[in-house]
């Protein structure tokens, strides 16, 4: 298995994500909280970096339902706002809420739809390596549903996985919508209509 070190330096080569991957996973995505989601659930999504699959088209087909973002404090853990709230550019160049916006309970957050460097599909998540999402993940009420947004080549046989790592319930990419099994080990996800689908063993990439 790779270290996290390693997977994120090959995860920060790899090729910008397309147009034609981000809309497919999104797509996916829609369809995915159309079938699981209903009218007035709080969905925690994010406010996309150039690396990463760009949710925003989801939430102008789901209107109905109560979105939220994320902010970086200068100290602390994220805080949580409504995605409708004024914002502002971090210093590091990404959008977030103004910190005088209102800010939600961990607790009121039904799902929350993940970004990450690379998944595996035991739900396995490698983020950026400051701890932040798995924070505020572990936050959230027990209940609260776990979605990972990426592309198929940013799939890895396995992500290492440490005590205070929060698994995703679900993963979703371009070509298809995934149940993750974190116990599984010989059948690492099955695909919304209950047939096995596992990641690839070997190269990944593009």
């Amino acid at each position: 298995m790779e270290t996290k070190d390693r997977l994120r330096a090959r995860a920060r080569s790899l090729p910008p994500i397309t147009r034609w991957e981000s809309e497919g996973a999104v797509a996916n995505l829609v369809g995915w909280l159309t079938a699981h989601v209903g009218e007035g659930a709080a969905v925690l999504t994010y406010l996309a970096m150039p690396s990463e699959v760009d949710p925003a088209p989801a939430v102008e087909a789901r209107p109905d339902l109560r979105w939220l973002v994320t902010r970086t404090p200068p100290r602390g853990g994220l805080s949580i706002h409504p995605y409708e709230a004024p914002r502002e550019r971090h210093p590091l160049g990404y959008e977030q809420p103004v910190a005088a916006s209102p800010q939600v309970d961990p607790a009121d957050v039904d799902v929350v739809v993940c970004p990450g460097l690379v998944f595996d599909l035991y739900g396995g998540r490698l983020g950026r390596g400051a701890g932040y999402y798995d924070g505020l993940l572990a936050r959230l009420r027990p209940g609260a549903v776990k979605v990972g947004l990426t592309v198929e080549r940013r799939l890895v046989p396995r992500v290492p996985m440490d005590p205070h790592d929060v698994p995703m319930n679900w993963v979703v990419t371009e070509r298809r919508v995934v149940e993750v099994s974190p116990s599984d080990e010989t059948d690492p996800g099955r695909d919304g209509d209950g047939s096995g689908r596992g990641g690839d063993d070997g190269e990944w990439g593009g």
